[in-house]
């Protein structure tokens, strides 16, 4: 049998990671759909869908890499506070939640006419997310386990 020491810094730990992680998904919200301007200022209506990935088509311009760049860079730590909060979840499991949410923000720009929605971005921000996981697992599967070891 094992017994694990709990040392109150560790919880403290996860509860702020946790304070951290909720923050940034509000900002990540307003940064998706908003364009970090705030809600109710006039936005340009503008509803767009591209459901071909990357390429040109539907009368859609290619994906520019810059915005590629930026979608995956805005994930990655959706991936890494998910694989520290939940270091049971596997790669997948975190790359779902992140389709799922990306896929939720790119229908509501499409519902409110607030922007485009592009499959790429579904795409890329998973890419992101499990970016995320990789650096997590880089830098050792739960850094919050550092505060829960006794000396």
């Amino acid at each position: 049998m094992t017994t694990t020491t709990h040392h109150p810094g560790g919880r403290g730990a996860a509860t702020l990671l946790a304070g951290l992680f909720a923050v940034y998904l509000v900002l990540l919200v307003w940064l998706v759909l908003w364009k970090l301007n705030l809600p109710w200022e006039a936005m340009p209506e503008r509803r767009s869908l591209k459901l071909v990935p990357f390429i040109a088509a539907e009368g859609y311009g290619a994906s520019a890499l810059r915005e590629v760049a930026g979608n995956v860079a805005v994930f990655v730590p959706f991936g890494l506070g998910l694989a520290l909060l939940r270091p049971g979840w596997g790669w997948w499991r975190v790359a779902a939640a992140a389709a799922a949410l990306s896929a939720a923000l790119e229908l509501a720009q499409f519902a409110l006419a607030i922007g485009s929605t592009d499959v790429t971005d579904v795409i890329t921000n998973t890419a992101g997310a499990v970016a995320g996981v990789v650096l997590a697992r880089l830098f050792g599967r739960n850094p919050l386990a550092v505060a829960d070891r006794s000396p």
